[in-house]
């Protein structure tokens, strides 16, 4: 019963986790549009709220939600997650960059278009961190090699460094990816 509520997302190859494959396949046509309709939507999605707390958050004071668990605060990121790399030189920190994300998509591209199948979470969790990837990669090209970071997620004790939006879906990917797959090993 499990199997049939949790297992459904992925399907289920010999020697562990395969979000690909199954019995409810899309042609490949439909899980190319599909995709590129999902990673555009979320890079405007980001995009639109960098270019907001550009213009709304750089000079003013941080703003506080939902009892403060939400804070909007502007700052330009540097370095990548949680400004690793912050300290690398300007060319090296572009280089790491172009070649990083390059790898990443086509990574994913080939992940995408050689599967015979692919389940609807997976396929959305695929195109968040696609759309995540890119998103940042857009904002370094655009903002000289930063990324606008605006949001802080938490209690004053325990909370996320400052984030945006392609973070989240980056960190949405891999918690879906995870969440996958331990329903399909716990699915027996």
């Amino acid at each position: 019963m499990l199997e049939t509520a949790c297992c459904n997302f992925i399907s289920r190859k010999a020697g562990g986790f395969h979000p690909f494959g199954g019995l409810h396949s899309m042609r490949k046509y439909l899980k190319v549009f599909m995709v590129i309709l999902l990673v555009f939507t979320f890079i405007g999605c980001d995009q639109a709220t960098k270019s907001l707390a550009k213009h709304q958050l750089q000079y003013s004071a941080s703003v506080n939600i939902l009892g403060g668990f939400v804070r909007f605060q502007f700052a330009e990121n540097h370095g990548y997650f949680l400004s690793i790399g912050s300290n690398l030189s300007e060319a090296l920190r572009k280089l790491i960059t172009i070649l990083l994300t390059v790898a990443v998509l086509i990574g994913m591209g080939i992940l995408l278009t050689s599967a015979k199948a692919i389940k609807i979470p997976a396929l959305i969790a695929f195109s968040l961190f696609i759309a995540g990837s890119l998103g940042n990669l857009i904002d370094r090209i655009l903002n000289q090699g930063r990324v606008v970071d605006f949001l802080i997620l938490g209690t004053k004790t325990i909370h996320t460094g400052i984030i945006n939006i392609a973070d989240l879906l980056i960190t949405a990917s891999i918690v879906t990816l995870i969440i996958l797959k331990y329903f399909y090993n716990h699915a027996d």
